[in-house]
Parts: C-alpha cells; sequence; structure tokens
C-alpha cells in the first residue's frame, strides 16, 4: 500500500443507517446488543496465545517470501485452504492470470465462510502475498501481512464452535474472511501494478448475481458485492506500538466499538503490558475518533469505490520496517498479535450477536 496525503478532518460523532443506490444495509447499532463482561470473560478464554507466536501453527507457515506466482504462494494458499477446511468452513478459490511488469502472473484469491447460504456478510480481509525484491534481497513481510493473515485464522478457530451452533448455522448475516493475492506491486505502485486480487475480486461479484425465490435473476437481481455489510481490512498488524486511527468517516461507529472493546477488555485486565502502555502514551491500540484523511491505497479502495463500507485497519505512521528486509519475525511483537486478535474476536462475536 501507499500513503498519498495525510490530513484531518474533525467530525460529529454520527452513525449512518443507509440502503443507498447500492442496496446495501448497515447493521443498526439499536439491534445490537453490546458484550456483558461475563461473555466478555467468556470469549477470552478461547484464546490459544501460542498459535500466534512465532513458531505458533496459524503464524509460522505465513513467515515465508511468498510472492504472487511462486512456489512460496502457492504453498501459502494450500496452507490457508487446509486450515480452513479442516473447521468445515466452505472454501472458494478465485484463480485468474494478470499481466504484470514481471509477465503473466498467476494469482488466487481465497475465501471462506461459516454458512455459505447467509443473505449478508461481515468480511475480514488481509494480503496473503509479500512484495517482490530483487536477489539477493528476501522479504518476510511479517507485519505485511503475514500476521494480518494468522489472526484471520485465529479468529475463525476461536469462534468456530459458536459460530457452527444452529442458531447461527441459520443465521442471514454470517463471517467471510477473504485472503487476497497480488496486494504488492511488482515494480513501482501503480493503478494497474498493485492491488490485483482486490480489482479481480470486487469486479468479479460485482458482476456475479444471485438467484433468490423472491428476487429472481434479472436487473434487480442483488449482486455478490451488495451481500457485503461491513469490509474490515487489517494490515501491517504486529509491530510493538502501532496506533490504528480512524480513516473512514462512514464507518465509524463500528471504530468506535473497537475501542469501546479494547478499553472493556483493559478495565477487566485481560490485556498485556503492552496495551498498558500505548494506554498511557495515546488510546491504546486504537486511536482517537478524529477522521484522519490518510489517502492510504490498499486492498479496501476496489470495494471502496463500488459503494462497500469499509473499515480499514491499519497503523499510522506505517512501521517502522514496513517494506525493508526487517520486515521479518523479528518485528513481531508476540503481545500485541495476541491483544490485537482477541479485540478483532469480540468484534465479531458481537457484530454477529453469537450469544443473542
Amino acid at each position: 500500500m501507499i500513503t498519498k496525503s495525510l490530513g484531518q478532518s474533525i467530525f460529529l460523532v454520527a452513525i449512518w443507517f443507509a440502503s443507498g443506490v447500492f442496496g446495501f444495509t448497515w447493521l443498526n447499532a439499536s439491534q445490537s446488543v453490546s458484550l456483558t463482561n461475563e461473555q466478555i470473560v467468556e470469549l477470552t478464554k478461547l484464546s490459544v496465545p501460542e498459535r500466534l507466536s512465532i513458531e505458533g501453527e496459524l503464524l509460522k507457515p505465513l513467515l515465508v517470501p511468498r510472492v504472487s506466482g511462486t512456489e512460496g504462494n502457492l504453498k501459502v494458499q494450500n496452507f490457508l485452504i487446509e486450515e480452513l477446511r479442516k473447521l468445515d468452513w466452505h472454501v472458494e478459490e478465485d484463480r485468474f492470470n494478470d499481466t504484470t511488469p514481471m509477465g503473466v502472473v498467476s494469482f488466487n484469491n481465497i475465501v471462506a465462510t461459516n454458512n455459505p447460504n447467509a443473505k449478508r456478510k461481515l468480511v475480514l480481509a488481509a494480503h496473503f502475498d509479500s512484495k517482490y525484491f530483487p536477489p539477493p534481497d528476501t522479504f518476510i513481510g511479517a507485519t505485511d501481512s503475514a500476521v494480518p493473515c494468522a489472526i484471520l485464522l485465529d479468529i475463525a478457530h476461536a469462534l468456530n464452535e459458536l459460530l457452527s451452533s444452529e442458531k447461527m448455522r441459520y443465521n442471514e448475516l454470517a463471517l467471510e474472511l477473504v485472503f487476497l493475492d497480488g496486494e504488492e506491486a511488482f515494480q513501482t505502485w501503480t493503478q494497474t501494478d498493485s492491488l490485483y486480487g482486490a480489482r479481480h475480486l470486487a469486479e468479479k461479484w460485482e458482476n456475479t448475481k444471485l438467484q433468490d425465490i423472491h428476487n429472481p435473476i434479472g436487473s434487480d437481481a442483488v449482486s455478490r458485492l451488495q451481500t457485503i455489510e461491513l469490509f474490515v481490512l487489517l494490515d501491517l498488524i504486529g509491530a510493538k506500538g502501532s496506533n490504528i486511527l480512524n480513516t473512514q468517516f462512514n464507518t465509524s461507529y463500528f471504530f468506535q466499538r473497537l475501542k469501546v472493546i479494547e478499553r472493556k477488555l483493559s478495565a477487566l485486565s485481560l490485556l498485556s503490558n503492552a496495551d498498558l502502555e500505548l494506554m498511557e502514551e495515546n488510546e491504546g491500540y486504537f486511536g482517537p475518533l478524529t477522521v484522519i484523511e490518510a489517502g492510504i491505497d490498499d486492498d479496501h479502495r476496489p470495494f471502496l469505490e463500488k459503494g462497500v463500507p469499509v473499515l480499514h485497519l491499519i497503523p499510522i505512521p506505517f512501521p517502522h520496517v514496513w517494506h525493508t528486509t526487517k520486515d521479518d519475525a523479528s518485528a513481531i511483537d508476540h503481545d500485541s498479535v495476541v491483544d490485537f486478535s482477541l479485540i478483532m474476536r469480540l468484534f465479531v462475536a458481537e457484530y454477529l450477536q453469537v450469544f443473542a
């Protein structure tokens, strides 16, 4: 991803509920029930921190060079698919070829959901490819974005039993995990040399019409893209001291929910010392509600441009190891990773109302 500009705009804290020309229906906060302290403790007990260590089962397989179109990338694809199928999730592959400065390259987006028949989706997304560095250098991309991918897997593991309940199987709202290929530019970041997977998937889903007995295929049929209620993109997560700022006005309510969840966990002493240090320095992992017009180009853009509500979770400023060979296992702060995964787990559980 690249940063174009950085500015600020102050806003009145507001929640937008709309059904616009794109047909999106936003979560109505009046129907959203906050987690109780007892439920928070129960969800915290699902943590298995070792899974997210640099030698852990969910992170270690991702800490390898995985440039799109390479053997390393293919191995990571297979790992992601295997992990998700072990949980009995429905897995789709979006394979395609595209022209790059390195020639024609094969890409593959991986999409998994616990309930493919749900009419509405909460999407969590991250890219699994790593940036190409000319030999002899190699780039791991621990924060960019091995850790975010591991966090998505951890959420699926931790919540799988709850999401597999009879109530959730027949819920109209489901969790969908999207692992995007080809986020990184092969040479210089341009509109065509970047975001290969995101551009392809957004276009494909916009043109994929869904059959429904109440809405037969036709000009008014709902597209796959329109089933996305909220698209949450994780990127550059895992370094110590990272602070995520609010970059989207119309999803500020959800950013606020993350802040509330973090503060509740902190008040219950369920987060690490890494969080406590950040609380003293600023406002924790999630910064002020003030909207920052960051101008960051990332995998969310193709979806945002098509009207999808986006919550972009990326530290500002970027970690100091960004796009250097030092973005490897040594850049990861385990406590921060475990904390962030827990916060996101609670966010998903609250959004999907797993205890309702």
